[in-house]
């Protein structure tokens, strides 16, 4: 999928899920149960965080969790789908369905992220236009 687009990655990936974790796995995560995200899940997530406010991808993973009533939300797919869904931003801003969502708003562990669209410095751009302070 390295050639594709990111709108093309996201319109072929699965829907959100929900398991049961294996006991193995269970007791490796700390949980009984996972959601596995879409990348709309991440979408709409992200665009329900206010201008001017910040949510780390913690924040998005139990949010998600218990609005899908698992455990845990799987950490991977988040950051994936995140990343994905930033990238689908940036490729056109004038997309009726991702050029509005403000992935500069998701914090990587309280921190920028080098792996969006402009680097850090360009996260840091567009948050210092909404006045945020990392």
């Amino acid at each position: 999928m390295a050639d594709l687009s990111f709108r093309s990655k996201i319109a072929m990936a699965p829907a959100g899920s929900f398991h049961v974790l294996d006991p193995a796995k269970a007791k490796r995560m700390g949980a009984a149960t996972m959601y596995i995200p879409s990348p709309e899940d991440i979408r709409i997530a992200i665009l329900e965080i206010p201008r001017g406010e910040t949510r780390t991808l913690l924040d998005i993973r139990r949010h998600l969790a218990i609005q899908n009533h698992a455990d845990i939300t799987c950490p991977s797919a988040t950051t994936k789908y995140w990343k994905w869904v930033a990238g689908a931003a940036a490729e056109d801003p004038s997309d009726p369905v991702f050029g509005s969502v403000p992935y500069w708003r998701v914090l990587k562990d309280g921190k920028l992220s080098p792996y969006l669209p402009g680097g850090v410095l360009e996260q840091q751009r567009l948050l210092d236009l909404e006045r945020v302070g990392v």
